[in-house]
């Protein structure tokens, strides 16, 4: 009885952002230094940023993390060795949903971590598909 009054307790569903912002952050122990304290960094601020969120943007928020944090955890190895590349391309569906300023903010965000990590290539990149396009007359 003890060990389900235990379980009972271990799964509070008021308390999982914090065992998801944890988990996330035991995480990145496994990245490059530059990514762990840009992903530190930035984790720390979407959930400090979301700690007063209207119920609304809570779900989606814990959903796209808990993504973000089993998909690391397949990448990583039990050591916290990377396999392979780190993370994923956002796919089209996703990127119709983003509003203006979210497309703007993951912007920002892919031109800082590539600077963390001493490339310059995305916004080469950018500014190669942006002079691509046809100007408005």
């Amino acid at each position: 009885m003890k060990a389900a009054q235990s379980a009972a307790r271990a799964i509070n569903p008021e308390r999982f952002p914090l065992y998801l912002y944890k988990s996330i952050l035991r995480l990145h122990y496994g990245l490059p230094s530059q990514a762990r304290l840009m992903g530190d960094t930035y984790v720390k601020d979407e959930f400090r940023r979301h700690i007063n969120a209207k119920p609304e943007f809570v779900k989606p928020f814990i959903t796209e993390w808990t993504n973000y944090c089993v998909m690391l955890s397949k990448q990583l190895s039990s050591a916290g060795i990377r396999k392979g590349n780190i993370g994923k391309d956002l796919n089209s569906e996703k990127m119709e949903q983003l509003s203006n300023e979210h497309i703007q903010q993951l912007v920002e965000l892919r031109v800082e971590a590539d600077r963390h990590m001493g490339r310059d290539d995305f916004f080469q990149n950018l500014q190669t598909v942006t002079e691509g396009r046809e100007k408005p007359i």
